[in-house]
């Protein structure tokens, strides 16, 4: 993908991501990426003052109408896990 300067991104789908530890380079970028989304979720929706919040390593690059954009595909999907003890 590529923002309003032209500056590529890499944009990954994973359908089965890991966020485990398997090398001592995943190991810091996976607590990194866990304390940013926190960052993000927590930290920046209840913030008034949305300029002043630490997003850690994550930077926007597109604001959309909604916040979550869901593919008309998507309607009407279950993807609740539910199962028996």
């Amino acid at each position: 993908m590529l923002d309003d300067n032209l500056t590529p991104w890499l944009i990954e789908i994973n359908s089965s991501p890991a966020m485990d530890y398997s090398t001592t380079v995943t190991k810091v970028l996976v607590k990194q990426v866990l304390a940013d989304c926190i960052k993000v979720l927590v930290d920046f929706k209840l913030s008034r003052k949305k300029s002043q919040v630490d997003t850690g390593n994550f930077t926007c690059i597109h604001k959309s109408k909604f916040a979550n954009e869901r593919p008309m595909h998507s309607v009407g999907l279950n993807l609740m896990c539910e199962g028996k003890a």
